[in-house]
């Protein structure tokens, strides 16, 4: 006969566990034991059927919601995937792969490459797999987006419990910033997913687990050691391991284990233990992307990464303090895309200003299913202080410091934030006192507020994350350059969309020449100037500069003819593509 008593024990503690209640399940499996000890097997049996129902309706409750954010999520994330060309980095970083795939340049010696290699390679492979198209490229940042998608659940499971994971997981679904860049080749989504999985595995006290996943963040962007400070932080929260608290009860039981058992049972002990395994972790993918980048500059013709970067975006520092406002209202055109809208971006901001007031008013004080004494989490009081302090000093930071005011600068704080705010929403709602009817008024137009930002970056409609129909058109004019540039003797002179030739011309004509003034043109066809077919394209927003040119031009007799103007959707003109025609007859 099963003994009821130590079958349902543990999946009442689970449902117990999904609804954040730990103190029904003590006092459930008190009643099964009186009821079977009162009125025999029969009743025992009849409360354990009906405590398993319990049990098996919340698992399914949970898999419902789990199941359906992850596919509204997706949809979002899919929703505007193709739509349009790539950016200038994109391009850049889809050429780069390519050169990889294509074994061409598998180290990537030939080129200045400022980026840690594992995105690139991972594209590569990509390419590998599927073919070298965008297409592919972008497939697998929707794979990381998805991914951070469950890692944000569980995160919120382990930091707060199962009622705010269900909300931060559809927050999360709803982020426009991780809408916007997933179906992107831009780096930050891998990077989000690296520092997610990083925060989970520290929240479980995992030093090592965590220091590899936060070096895998910095082997895919250098902007990871940014994040270090939030890991660490996880790490000083969260309680030893499990195996951590299995060897100090194995030495306590010996009899000359107590003081080996008392320094294993240190909270401080098994914290340094954490700290050095993560290092240790964190070191052991640092060396691997530095032995990668000193192999690929041998010789040393071109600088490391490092430098790259730091030669690309002009080197980095404190901002002048004169500059700080100025920088600050830089900064506030991006955040205000947060929440999609204004509106949306300050609900969000809102909801986590409540949670942050919770842990003001509440001081160590738990709500009622929180965490309890002895589960080995980390209260959730000290997480939003970790999440919230550390988002100050990240937005802060990129303030004071020389930054460049870019949205994927941001991504990373969309999970952070929904973390936040799926916290605050929590305790708006259990620490509401003025009546229902109104409480469901509040959420309900907090739920409109966040809907309508997730659906404006799910149309593509905020300028966040990947173009948005300025460079619509471009694929065309590269069909029309494969077709009429000739391979010899032809010469397409490049300045704004260099990064793009590079990506979409692969195969196409290799007579590129750079310029940034007239004179470089009427340089180089100064020795021939009609021994060469030269074309050139004006992006619309560069139409500016052709009078300019076509004043330089004048004095060796030739003119600008457009021979091809693309329009976008809209019917506005994306690009002009010029010949060098004489003005003096054949």
């Amino acid at each position: 006969m099963l003994n009821g008593e130590k079958l349902l024990a543990p999946l009442e503690r689970f449902s117990a566990g999904l609804r954040g209640d730990r103190v029904s399940a003590v006092l459930l499996e008190g009643k099964v034991r009186d009821a079977g000890s009162a009125a025999g097997g029969s009743v025992q049996r009849d409360i354990m059927e009906g405590r398993l129902s319990a049990a098996a309706a919340w698992m399914w409750q949970e898999a419902v919601w789990l199941t359906g954010w992850l596919a509204v999520g997706m949809l979002a994330r899919f929703w505007a995937f193709g739509w349009f060309p790539v950016r200038e980095d994109e391009a850049l970083y889809a050429y780069w792969a390519r050169l990889v795939s294509s074994g061409i340049d598998p180290m990537l010696e030939h080129v200045a490459v400022d980026k840690p290699p594992l995105f690139i390679y991972m594209v590569a492979k990509f390419f590998t797999w599927l073919g070298p198209t965008l297409t592919a490229g972008r497939l697998l940042n929707e794979l990381c987006s998805l991914l951070a998608l469950l890692l944000l659940w569980a995160l919120a499971r382990r930091m707060y419990g199962p009622r705010t994971a269900r909300i931060a997981l559809a927050l999360f679904a709803l982020a426009p910033f991780a809408i916007s860049f997933a179906p992107t080749l831009y780096v930050d989504p891998m990077l989000t997913a690296w520092l997610l999985l990083a925060l989970l595995l520290a929240s479980y006290g995992l030093g090592l687990g965590a220091g590899l996943a936060l070096g895998m963040a910095f082997a895919t962007k250098q902007n990871a050691v940014l994040l270090a400070p939030l890991v660490v932080g996880a790490l000083l929260i969260a309680a030893p391991p499990v195996w951590w608290r299995w060897a100090e009860d194995r030495v306590r039981r010996r009899e000359d284990g107590g003081r080996v058992g008392a320094v294993l049972g240190s909270r401080a002990a098994g914290t340094v233990v954490a700290l050095a395994a993560a290092a240790l972790g964190f070191y052991y993918i640092w060396f691997k992307v530095w032995q990668w980048d000193g192999w690929r500059i041998l010789p040393a013709e071109i600088p490391n990464f490092w430098q790259q970067a730091w030669n690309t975006y002009g080197g980095f520092g404190l901002a002048p303090v004169a500059a700080w406002p100025e920088r600050l209202a830089a900064w506030v055109q991006v955040w205000r895309w947060l929440g999609g809208w204004t509106v949306g971006t300050v609900v969000l901001l809102g909801l986590a200003a409540v949670a942050v007031g919770e842990t003001l008013r509440e001081g160590t004080r738990a709500m009622p299913g929180d965490h309890r004494k002895g589960d080995h989490r980390g209260s959730p009081l000290r997480w939003t202080w970790l999440l919230a302090g550390f988002t100050a000093l990240y937005l802060g930071g990129h303030v004071v410091f020389t930054f460049q005011a870019w949205d994927r600068y941001l991504l990373p704080l969309a999970p952070i934030l929904a973390l936040l705010a799926a916290r605050g929403l929590e305790v708006g709602w259990m620490r509401w006192r003025w009546g229902q009817g109104p409480r469901l008024l509040v959420m309900g137009a907090v739920a409109l507020a966040l809907l309508w930002g997730a659906g404006q970056a799910t149309w593509a409609r905020i300028p966040v994350g990947g173009d948005h129909g300025a460079y619509s058109g471009i694929e065309t004019v590269a069909a029309y350059l494969h077709e009429h540039v000739p391979a010899r003797r032809g010469v397409l002179y490049q300045r704004w969309l260099g990064w793009q030739w590079d990506w979409y011309l692969w195969d196409g004509p290799a007579g590129r020449v750079y310029w940034s003034a007239p004179g470089m043109v009427t340089a180089d066809l100064a020795a021939d100037p009609f021994g060469y077919d030269r074309t050139i394209v004006f992006p619309a927003w560069q139409e500016a500069e052709r009078p300019a040119l076509e004043t330089a031009l004048a004095p060796y007799h030739l003119a600008l003819t457009p021979r091809l103007v693309v329009r976008g959707a809209d019917g506005a003109v994306r690009f002009t593509v010029y010949h060098f025609d004489r003005t003096d007859g054949p």
